[in-house]
């Protein structure tokens, strides 16, 4: 698991921090820089309230989106990983019991998906695998129909003590 629970965790980090940034600026730098430019003049013929007002909007819009990130990213790290049951951190050696072909699956975040190795428990795959055991079979939906692997070994990188 490329970085895993502490990736996840470094990223929360992140995001908190930026929210609590641009809460601040919001809170305290935008009043003060509005009470300024009212000062000047009239707020029809005042272009720094216009500038104010558009950073103001940008900021709510970040705030939104990083907040919408940042559940998203505390769900995973509140999911369960359990060490016998496909989820976040899994790695599955998959048997497409039509073809006979075999594939290697990774969990992990969104933000870890680098290609067809790879899904999130949100994908269609990850949805399938999610809770199953070696030996277990899963149907996963594709755009043609559907495909049925047999899960024939599962590894689940517990969280180190540092991670948690």
């Amino acid at each position: 698991m490329a970085g895993g629970l502490r990736e996840v965790k470094e990223k929360i980090e992140g995001l908190k921090v930026e929210i609590k940034a641009l809460e601040r600026e919001m809170r305290e730098e935008i009043p003060a820089q509005m009470a300024s430019a009212q000062a000047v003049g009239p707020v029809r013929e005042n272009a720094d309230m216009y500038l104010i007002a558009e950073r103001a909007n940008y900021i709510r819009g970040r705030l939104a989106s990083l907040r919408q990130q940042l559940a998203s990213l505390q769900s995973l790290e509140r999911a369960a990983v359990s060490e016998d049951s496909a989820g976040y951190g899994s790695v599955l050696e998959l048997l497409d019991l039509d073809t006979g072909q075999r594939r290697r699956m990774r969990i992990a975040s969104p933000e870890a998906v680098e290609d067809g190795d790879t899904c999130t428990l949100a994908s269609p795959m990850g949805r399938a695998l999610a809770g199953h055991r070696a030996g277990d079979e899963v149907e996963v939906a594709i755009p043609s129909g559907h495909k049925i692997y047999r899960i024939e070994s599962l590894r689940t990188l517990p969280a180190r003590s540092e991670d948690r």
